[in-house]
């Protein structure tokens, strides 16, 4: 029996594939707002969440509660720091 190599969202490629600069800030953000509440940064939010803020631009805290995985609780505690990292862009 041999092993494969299993490329899942965690492999580096998968995680990003396009290097979206905005994706890029968002993990930024998260990896701040960890450290700071000293929790890991997928606590926060998960790459999944992340990659979709970075493809739909929310433009409001309305449209960010839309996305899967944005709760009413992390909405509130994060919604505007990540609001603001998407405006930059």
């Amino acid at each position: 029996r041999t092993r494969r190599a299993r490329g899942g969202a965690g492999s580096g490629a998968a995680a990003n594939p396009s290097g979206d600069p905005l994706f890029e800030a968002l993990r930024t953000k998260r990896r701040e707002l960890a450290l700071e509440a000293s929790v890991p940064p997928y606590v926060i939010f998960h790459d999944s969440v992340l990659r979709e803020m970075a493809n739909l631009r929310p433009a409001s805290l309305g449209a960010m509660g839309r996305i899967t995985g944005v709760g009413t609780r992390k909405l509130e505690a994060y919604g505007e720091a990540f609001l603001a990292v998407v405006r930059r862009f």
